[in-house]
């Protein structure tokens, strides 16, 4: 996998060297031509590093990073997660942060496997803080949703399997911590075609 990382990383030296190397006569195609390129390299190596650290978990991984304050249980048709601490912000996630929520997530919901099989889910995420002004479009919520593939909860994190709102509000008195909703998505879309209906008649009348 280093060598395929390499590789892609030499297409890019040779690419961006040309376009330096040729300003004078570069035209625009040439310019957008190099961009799509790099975002298509770039996508390419994340997968890659993506790939190298689910593969790389092993079980003493799972023991070094369990921690007995997550909590998963079933009611009414919805899985609930207890995650006791607040997800990470996109510019302070690291490989532990990641593999630390992803494997404790997976190792609590693992025997409720299959639980949304062939189902379009919806995954609702409240982050607690006890600070105010949470910007929560900055929250890194991927190591949960990737906890609960590995688990086999929900088949895949792509448009076809699931979609996902994030909640954050703030209590002083509570150490900051997490809750994950998992439901069926045909209760979220119901709603959401019902508010778009009221929305839609008010627009009419």
């Amino acid at each position: 996998m280093q060598k395929e990382i390499l590789d892609e990383l030499k297409e890019l030296k040779d690419r961006t060297e040309f376009v330096i190397n040729n300003e004078k006569i570069i035209e625009s195609k040439h310019i957008e031509d190099y961009l799509r390129n790099l975002e298509k390299i770039r996508y390419n190596i994340f997968n890659k590093i993506e790939l190298g650290v689910h593969n790389e978990i092993r079980e003493q991984d799972i023991i070094n990073y369990l921690n007995n304050m997550y909590e998963a249980k079933v009611e009414n048709d919805v899985l609930k997660i207890h995650i006791p601490e607040v997800i990470p912000k996109y510019k302070n996630i690291n490989n532990y942060a990641y593999k630390n929520i992803m494997i404790n997530v997976m190792e609590k919901t693992k025997q409720y496997k299959e639980l949304f099989k062939n189902e379009l889910v919806f995954v609702f995420i409240k982050v607690v803080e006890n600070q105010k002004n949470i910007d929560i479009d900055n929250k890194f919520i991927k190591p949960i949703v990737d906890g609960l593939v590995l688990s086999h909860v929900i088949e895949d994190d792509n448009i076809a399997n699931m979609f996902y709102g994030v909640f954050g509000t703030t209590d002083k008195d509570k150490k900051p911590y997490t809750e994950v909703y998992v439901f069926k998505g045909k209760k979220m879309l119901k709603w959401i075609q019902n508010e778009v209906n009221k929305d839609s008649k008010k627009l009419s009348d």
